[in-house]
């Protein structure tokens, strides 16, 4: 089985990516820049905007809705094995984790579910599909472990509560927590 994991690894490299695939490393890099942080708005500044019309970001307002992306990473049903085409997204993830703007800082890899099967199951099948997307990043793009944290949370935070079953609740979440303290 490892040799199996090992191969796909290796043949990432030379999978071409198509149109069709997930986000782009210039839209991962986008999703998770943090703004920069401003300060209260002076006199003259109305409606959020400053004399230059560059909106105002309260340092609170970032802290509370941190940069994020959603980022379809396929899996076999049942399993937290990474395919052909989660490597494809995975190796963007790595390209944009490792581009200097975000290369010092901390993320959470949160793994979803949809609702079908039971919750701990569920619970347990997200944290272990975080873990790998973890994994392939410390082990392919030579990342400091302690850059990244996972956490699963099964069902519990539905993309379409609507329809609980559907595969775009399958999904990671990746969340910039700020810059390292070893900066």
């Amino acid at each position: 089985m490892m040799r199996l994991v090992l191969l796909l690894f290796a043949l990432s490299a030379f999978l071409p990516a198509t149109q069709s695939d997930a986000q782009s490393v210039d839209d991962i890099k986008r999703a998770l820049t943090v703004p920069p942080s401003t300060t209260t708005p002076q006199p003259g500044v109305r409606g959020g905007l400053d004399s230059r019309g560059v909106t105002i970001i309260e340092p609170e307002q970032a802290k509370a809705n941190p940069p994020s992306i959603d980022l379809h990473i396929p899996f076999d049903f049942n399993s937290d094995q990474l395919t052909p085409d989660a490597i494809v997204v995975l190796r963007r993830l790595g390209e944009a984790l490792k581009d200097p703007p975000l290369a010092n800082s901390r993320f959470r890899i949160a793994g979803h579910t949809d609702a079908k099967g039971a919750a701990a199951y569920n619970q347990k099948l997200s944290e272990h599909r975080a873990q790998a997307v973890r994994n392939y990043l410390v082990f392919q793009y030579d990342m400091d472990a302690s850059r990244l944290e996972v956490i699963g949370f099964g069902f519990t935070q539905l993309a379409d509560p609507a329809h609980p079953e559907d595969g775009v609740n399958r999904r990671v979440q990746i969340i910039n927590l700020g810059v390292t303290n070893s900066q």
